[in-house]
């Protein structure tokens, strides 16, 4: 019995992790101005458990393009995984505007 509470418990740590890790790379993503904190948290939850970390990562990559370039990420340069999760957030960012 205690090994399935203990299993469960961090389970229920991870989750929220995962969701952090998205909403951290989300709002680094955005640009400043609105209350991206509240919409990258509505994202979050349309998020599919199956892209959560590809998304996170794309939306990590976009932003590291739009420091150093000024540009937005050209999603045919993406890895198949992460323009899958790249879409995904535009998906879920739509439902949240």
């Amino acid at each position: 019995m205690k090994l399935v509470s203990a299993g469960l418990l961090l389970l229920a740590f991870a989750m929220p992790a995962h969701a952090d890790d998205f909403i951290d790379a989300c709002v680094q993503s955005a640009p400043s101005g609105g209350d991206m904190a509240k919409t990258c948290a509505c994202m979050s939850t349309k998020i599919p458990a199956d892209v959560r970390a590809d998304a996170a990562e794309a939306l990590r990559r976009s932003a590291k393009v739009m420091t150093d370039t000024s540009k937005s990420i050209d999603p045919s340069t993406l890895p198949p995984n992460l323009m899958k999760g790249l879409q995904a957030s535009v998906v879920a960012q739509a439902d949240c505007m």
